[in-house]
Order: C-alpha cells, then structure tokens, then sequence
C-alpha cells in the first residue's frame, strides 16, 4: 500500500480535526510502515494524532482566551489622541487574525476531511469508475452544515447521473462492472468529459476558474 493510499485510511479514522494537511502528511512519511499496515498501526497513530490534534487546539484556545482577559489597552492622553502608538491596537489584530486563520483552517481540514471519507467509500460501493466519483466529490460544494452523510447522498446522485451521460443507459453504476451490451466509452472521452463538466460547475461558480 502505497503513501497516499495510508494517509487517506488515516484522514478518513482520524476525522475532523485541526491539523493541516501538510502536518499530516510529513507525519506519514516519516512513519511509514516496513510492509503493510494492519489494524494495530492504524489504531497507534490514529490515537497519537487525535491526541496532538486535542492538545493543539486547546493550547491555541486557551491562549487567545488568557490574552483577551489579561489585555488592558493603555490609557489615551486627549491631546494626543490621533497621534498616540497603534501598538497595543496592532497586537490585537494580529492576535484575531491568527484566531481567524486558525478557524478557516480548521474548516478547510474538516471539508477535506469529509471528501476523504466519502472518497474512500468507492471501494465499499465498489463505484464502477472510481475517476468520475472522485471529480464528482471534489465539484460538489461543502457547506458549514454539510455533513459526511449529506455530501455521500449528493455525490452518490450526481456520480449515477454523470456516469449515465458517459456511458449510456446501460451502465452500472456500482459492483465494478457494466452489464452486457451496454456501450463503453474510451479511457480519452470519458476525460473529455469529465473535463466539460468541471467547465460547467466553473462557469457556474462551484469551483475556482483556471488560472
């Protein structure tokens, strides 16, 4: 099982946490196993993220909490009102624009989180065409109530949709194979066009323009 393959069965047991992406990924690499994983590999380093992930969050909270309690802006002289130090003021905003990255990205890894999770219940579906379903999870927008359950159902109906304009009626969307007679479609086309439908969620504002 290749790096990718182990961070991914990692992000879906571990959950929504606060840890970055690159964080996780330096912490795979550098505890790869020798051969393959087993249950005891993944409960031991599920375990030591989710508890660096807690004591991470509560040392940042508890900062932020202790500073605005302890903070005490100095008095200001009237007449020198406009012309008096933003130092204390500038302290403060970077403090709440550090609280402010911190929580956009907490809410990114927890997006990221739950598009992991639904990406690797391809194999418990056994999805026909893992590529279509994974475009498909990346194109559906997550929104701050969208849950794991909510974002598989969408996916779900939009993967069998595509998957019907790709292949034609016959297709099977689930147990890895197509029925007899049903038209295939080439390796190229169907990139074409998955192609032609990330233009479309573009073109309508669910995912970023090309640059």
């Amino acid at each position: 099982m290749d790096k990718e393959q182990i961070l991914s069965e990692i992000k879906t047991r571990v959950g929504q946490i606060s840890l970055s992406d690159r964080t996780l990924t330096d912490y795979v690499s550098a505890h790869l196993p020798e051969g393959e994983p087993d249950d005891a590999y993944y409960t031991k380093h599920v375990e030591f993220l989710k508890s660096l992930n807690g004591n991470y969050s509560h040392d940042v909270a508890n900062e932020v909490n202790e500073f605005k309690k302890n903070y005490k802006p100095q008095p200001a002289e009237p007449k020198k009102e406009e012309t008096l130090p933003k130092g204390d003021d500038e302290l403060l905003k970077r403090l709440e624009a550090l609280e402010k990255a911190y929580q956009e990205e907490k809410r990114a890894n927890a997006i990221n989180s739950i598009r992991a999770e639904v990406k690797g219940k391809a194999t418990e579906l056994k999805v026909a065409n893992k590529a279509i379903w994974n475009d498909v999870v990346e194109t559906i927008q997550v929104k701050e109530e969208t849950t794991s359950e909510d974002l598989l159902a969408e996916v779900k109906k939009t993967y069998e949709r595509k998957l019907k304009e790709y292949t034609g009626e016959g297709a099977s969307p689930y147990g890895g194979s197509q029925r007899s007679g049903a038209p295939t479609i080439s390796a190229e086309d169907a990139k074409a066009k998955v192609e032609a439908f990330k233009e479309k969620q573009r073109a309508r504002g669910k995912l970023p323009k090309k640059d």
